[in-house]
């Protein structure tokens, strides 16, 4: 036995349980990577779309907020890719990454209920 199995606990069942959280883990990434990018994409052609237009963007006086939601989804969409890499590779400083990105996930939020 070495020292990592004697801090994983060293069965069997404890590296399948571990294995599962982390395939679950990596869905979860994958699944909230593809969402921020999809916001992401969905922003920037917005704004795109209303760039050559400013009375249009004037009218709504949104332009402002769907860039700064664009840039958070910028931000979420790095954190995410950063996270589901490592979590992917299994990297010793996964669990960062993945606070790193729960806090922007919670940024991101914030920042669209508030916004209202």
């Amino acid at each position: 036995m070495n020292w990592g199995d004697r801090i994983l606990g060293g069965d069997v069942m404890g590296r399948e349980a571990q294995g599962r959280i982390l395939k679950w883990l990596s869905f979860v990434n994958w699944v909230v990577l593809t969402l921020a990018v999809l916001a992401t994409l969905t922003g920037a052609v917005i704004s795109l779309l209303t760039w050559p237009f400013p009375q249009v963007a004037d009218n709504g006086g949104g332009l402002a907020d769907i860039w700064i939601a664009t840039e958070l989804g910028a931000g979420v969409a790095l954190f995410a890719t950063i996270a589901t890499w490592l979590t992917d590779k299994r990297h010793p400083a996964f669990w960062i990454a993945e606070l790193a990105l729960a806090v922007a996930v919670l940024i991101a939020l914030y920042y669209g209920i508030t916004s209202r």
